[in-house]
């Protein structure tokens, strides 16, 4: 008669996997996350849609052609979709919406969930949306189709000082995700307009630990700075995580980082931008 193996039996040969084999440990996992993932994306698609279900930017769609194993990884697109993707921006996000931008220069755009997030909720501003890959570009491109606001949304590569010196002004916000870049790229020396922007940047320490302290102190004269604390994600509060077991809904709210982010808003002190 066979014999089912024990869960500690279970336990011993993942470790014993995991110290002698990470890297073909690591690999398989990741595919079975990557199926998972999938499928659980395309049964909350059947019944509600590819659409954003909560959060700033809720009702935002998502392309079809985006339900691929790499997608839904690259792209966290299961935490986008249940509207639980960097929960820690929600509220500066949120509170910003009354504010009149004429720009929103998004660098490192990736597919355009906050081009298109935000060109859906800033009815009055131009989006110029920055990535330097070009499958992304594309993405972003059609999500905005996809949305209705092509005719707002500007795509282009590498955000260069000579972008920012043309688009950054005091009404502009500029939000930042390029993956260590920012300490390159964010230099009011070089752009004087981003003395009156207000900006968010996800700095990351993971490629250099003095972004956190060289980005931020660039603007402390001209600017609030205000490291934004990490957010809890509740499975409780996405309905559709309901009949799924605790461990696919912490594999559905994760958003495959490795290192915790580090977002703060750099909100200029100028007069800014009328409510």
């Amino acid at each position: 008669m066979s014999r089912t193996p024990s869960s500690s039996s279970f336990d011993k040969l993942k470790r014993f996997l995991e110290s002698c084999f990470p890297e073909a440990w690591d690999n398989t996992r990741l595919r079975w996350h990557k199926r998972l993932l999938l499928k659980m994306i395309k049964g909350i698609a059947e019944e509600h849609g590819l659409v954003v279900q909560s959060g700033p930017f809720q009702g935002m769609k998502y392309l079809p052609e985006m339900l691929t194993s790499e997608d839904v990884v690259q792209h966290a697109l299961l935490a986008k979709i249940l509207g639980s993707y960097e929960s820690e921006l929600h509220g500066t996000l949120t509170s910003l919406l009354g504010k009149k931008y004429e720009r929103i220069i998004s660098i490192g755009c990736s597919e355009g969930y906050y081009s298109i997030g935000t060109a859906l909720r800033f009815r009055g501003a131009q989006i110029f949306a920055f990535d330097t890959d070009p499958h992304a570009r594309k993405l972003c491109e059609r999500m905005a189709r996809l949305n209705g606001v092509a005719d707002r949304v500007t795509v282009e590569g590498e955000c260069s000082t000579e972008h920012l010196r043309e688009l950054a002004t005091g009404s502009s916000l500029v939000i930042c995700d390029c993956e260590g870049c920012e300490i390159g790229v964010l230099r009011p020396d070089l752009v004087p307009g981003l003395r009156t922007c207000d900006l968010i940047v996800e700095l990351h320490d993971c490629y250099n630990p003095e972004i956190s302290r060289v980005v931020p102190d660039r603007f402390h004269e001209t600017h609030k700075i205000t490291f934004l604390a990490g957010a809890t994600r509740e499975p409780s509060a996405y309905h559709s995580l309901a009949r799924l077991s605790p461990y696919k809904q912490r594999l559905a709210l994760g958003e495959f980082r490795w290192a915790p982010p580090v977002w703060a808003l750099i909100a200029s002190k100028s007069v800014g931008i009328s409510s």
